[in-house]
């Protein structure tokens, strides 16, 4: 029950942190095997949830055990799904504990159930695949060691951000190929550190199809930039908010990849072009989003605006006291950008739950003292004309970047384009 309340619950806090999120798959997934999705990890919280909130199967994810204290919390944590592993930071005297949690993944397994590794044993902020630990090997391979043979598999996941940290932001889930374990069998009858390692290489191989990697760190900056620029002129439409489309997570990759490859002088070359544009902006007193969506600024979103303005500034204002409460959380809380996110969308939720239900029982009250149910109903619209309030946001923030962008002469406009064009012309 906490599941299934905490899943519909968390499309909702999705659909609003998130602008849109795109899930592909190389191959179906199978109804009737074991499977152990090997994930990467860029924030705290958010790339585990966000499988466990749209995969067809529950799926059971193991978390860090210092956060399973109390019975309360123990309670909610194991109605998630959620599975503890303890580290050495942990204690010594918790680290027997961690049996007990892979003897319950082993049990799993058996049972054709899905499990979800964070497979590089770490979070950071980055566009970046790290090391991939053995751990995932060797849950497989000891799964078979304890229960016997058994088709078991594990499908590699990235899970890439245009920014992480960012409210509407967008989300790239790819599901790789899966990986059957039964191919190293023999290995691993031969020598089983021989085919932890083989597995593991294969994972980090087949996870590296599947996420935006900057080779170097020090050009983390400028190539962010640069796949900012290029983002930029790609459409797409505003529902279904969660969708199959693979298409920019494609552009994007194949751009890094190119980037990656560059000589020093490429690299120069692009990053001055990238620096000249946006000098360009700033002087203009423009940005990126007006350059390319400069139609925005025209009749239809005009009209939009004008009509849509009385029930945007209700859907604000009733909205504002939860939103501004998760966001507020997370800057006075978070200390690590990994969290800033995670941190904002679970205090999001909660927040939003508590006052919605506060606002329905106070209109609830009301509605019984005074004989009409007409409150109610506005109670229950709530959320969706806050959803509205977000849109209209967003299409005023494009039909005012294509006003001041439209406002510049011809001349200004043809040299901002010019100067854009160089960037784009390196990728």
């Amino acid at each position: 029950m906490i599941h299934f309340v905490a899943k519909h619950i968390s499309q909702l806090g999705f659909r609003v942190n998130f602008r849109k999120v795109f899930f592909h798959y190389q191959e179906k997934l199978p109804d009737n095997k074991a499977i152990i999705f090997a994930v990467n990890h860029p924030t705290a919280f958010i790339d585990p949830v966000i499988l466990g909130t749209y995969l067809k199967q529950p799926t059971y994810f193991i978390v860090r055990g210092d956060i399973f204290k109390g019975k309360f919390i123990l309670t909610i944590l194991n109605g998630l799904k959620m599975l503890p592993i303890f580290r050495f930071r942990d204690g010594y005297s918790n680290l027997k504990n961690n049996q007990a949690t892979m003897d319950t993944v082993y049990q799993k397994l058996s049972e054709k159930e899905w499990v979800m590794v964070l497979a590089e044993g770490e979070t950071k902020h980055e566009k970046r695949l790290r090391p991939i630990q053995k751990g995932t090997a060797r849950m497989a391979l000891g799964a078979i060691e304890k229960h016997g043979k058994m088709d078991i598999l594990i499908v590699p996941v990235g899970v890439n951000y245009t920014d992480s940290h960012e409210f509407r932001s967008l989300i790239m889930v790819n599901f790789g190929k899966p990986i059957e374990i039964k191919d190293y069998m023999p290995a691993y009858d031969e020598n089983p550190r021989k085919a932890v390692k083989q597995i593991t290489d294969k994972i980090q191989i087949e996870m590296r199809k599947l996420i935006t990697h900057f080779e170097k760190e020090e050009d983390d900056q400028w190539m962010d930039r640069a796949l900012e620029i290029k983002r930029a002129d790609f459409r797409y439409p505003l529902f279904p908010i969660i969708a199959s489309d693979n298409s920019l997570w494609k552009g994007e990759f194949a751009a890094v990849e190119k980037m990656n490859a560059f000589s020093e002088k490429e690299k120069s070359a692009i990053q001055k072009s990238i620096a000249d544009y946006d000098q360009e902006i700033k002087k203009s007193k423009v940005d990126d989003l007006g350059i390319t969506r400069s139609s925005s600024f025209g009749f239809i979103n005009t009209l939009f605006l004008i009509l849509g303005l009385i029930p945007f500034l209700i859907g604000f204002v009733l909205n504002y006291f939860p939103m501004w409460m998760a966001e507020n959380t997370a800057k006075k809380k978070v200390k690590k950008i990994e969290f800033y996110s995670s941190v904002r969308y679970g205090a999001g939720l909660l927040i939003y739950t508590i006052y919605w239900l506060l606002l329905f029982i106070i209109t609830f009250v009301v509605s019984l003292i005074i004989g009409n149910a007409w409150g109610l109903v506005a109670v229950f619209i709530l959320p969706l004309i806050g959803y509205f309030a977000l849109v209209y946001m967003e299409v005023f923030e494009r039909w005012n970047a294509g006003r001041k962008f439209k406002s510049l002469s011809k001349e200004a406009q043809k040299v901002l384009k010019k100067k854009r064009g160089e960037v784009l012309g390196h990728i």
